[in-house]
């Protein structure tokens, strides 16, 4: 059974709210928070690329492999 979470509702509220004051056109959507930003005088939206962070080994994989340990 899936655990109801009040946020995650909110959320969904929201953007049902949103998608029907445009008519769920995506275009219109982005033209409203262009419009937006240029009133504030500031970005709303920042989408500045990410590089993935490389997750270190275990402590244990790499003791294996630095001494040679067969299936490491």
């Amino acid at each position: 059974m899936k655990r109801q979470d009040s946020i995650i509702e909110d959320l969904h509220k929201l953007r049902e709210r949103i998608g029907r004051a445009h008519g769920f056109d995506v275009d219109r959507i982005a033209a409203t928070i262009r419009q937006h930003e240029r009133e504030a005088g500031r970005a709303l939206v920042e989408a500045r690329p990410t590089r993935a962070k490389r997750r270190a080994q275990p402590r244990r994989r790499r003791a294996a492999q630095r001494d040679g340990a067969v299936g490491a």
